[in-house]
């Protein structure tokens, strides 16, 4: 064999294993298409997607965009027992998650969009694509800047109710724990973890309450208000914006992050941006503040 053939097989071979080296970190590392959308995606391109409206049903009914279902956050979580217990609020077990999301039509191929009001709502969107993808329905995406934007935009709109009896078949396989965490958890290592209160600063200091049994903030955590991470249009600032906010506050991309806020649902929607932005270890405490208030050993600033 001469030297022209060897080396022509040697280039493939280096080729062959940097492909090899590359393919991996594609699959590891998300990019922020895998959590949000743009209007202008989602119109152009309205037939390939799933629409789930998360605002009230009221609200619903009098607009949404055309072929959204009306659902909310609160049917995917227990909503039994008493507000501020150890379940209350959280994401349903796998049996009954299951069984609402066959309810509810979806598939591992369905292309999801879930949207709400950004400004006017609680991250009730983020709440419901981020039960999504514990459960593992990953195509789940959040739309940027929410039904106002789409509005402003003179995008359709409509006040047609969507009705459906489709039903799936849909199996959780393997629920994503990576992106949750329970308070025994928490308590435990809490030195290992930067912990983020999403809600607003004037809950963050205590000044008033949602109906917690104490007031104030988990020890040592940061006030990152959900909505501080929207601009004025209610999209997303952007990635390199919100980075470079929590630099300033030193936390770093694959900083162990924790985010709560009174019941997880503005905590969830945080934790999907910050895994859009890139952030690796970021996990939503869904007992939040409504539970670790009401707790007697739980330390509170």
């Amino acid at each position: 064999m001469n030297k022209a053939v060897l080396s022509a097989q040697y280039v493939k071979r280096g080729i062959l294993f940097l492909l090899l080296l590359i393919m991996p970190i594609k699959l590891v590392y998300a990019v922020p298409e895998d959590y949000f959308i743009s209007a202008e995606t989602l119109a152009g391109n309205f037939a390939n997607y799933l629409l789930i409206d998360a605002r009230e049903h009221a609200r619903y009914l009098k607009g949404h965009i055309p072929g959204a279902r009306s659902v909310q956050w609160q049917s995917l979580s227990d909503m039994h027992g008493k507000v501020g217990s150890e379940t209350w609020a959280t994401l349903l077990d796998n049996k009954e998650l299951e069984y609402q999301i066959q309810k509810l039509g979806l598939a591992p191929t369905d292309n999801i969009v879930v949207y709400a009001d950004a400004h006017r709502g609680s991250g009730e969107e983020g709440r419901i694509a981020w039960s999504l993808h514990v459960a593992g329905l990953k195509n789940a995406r959040i739309l940027n800047g929410g039904y106002t934007h789409w509005q402003e935009k003179g995008l359709q709109t409509t006040i047609i109710p969507t009705f459906f009896n489709t039903r799936s078949d849909y199996e959780i396989t393997q629920r994503d724990t990576s992106s949750t965490i329970h308070t025994k958890a928490l308590y435990r290592d809490y030195s290992k973890f930067r912990v983020i209160d999403a809600r607003s600063p004037e809950e963050f200091r205590g000044e008033i309450n949602r109906g917690e049994q104490r007031k104030g903030h988990l020890p040592g955590a940061v006030n990152v208000p959900f909505q501080q991470l929207l601009g004025a249009s209610g999209t997303l600032k952007s990635f390199d914006d919100i980075r470079k906010m929590l630099s300033d506050l030193d936390i770093q991309k694959n900083s162990p992050i924790v985010v709560y806020c009174t019941d997880g649902v503005r905590s969830a929607y945080v934790v999907m941006v910050l895994k859009a932005s890139g952030y690796i270890n970021v996990r939503n405490y869904t007992p939040s503040f409504y539970h670790w208030a009401a707790l007697p050993h739980t330390p509170i600033e």
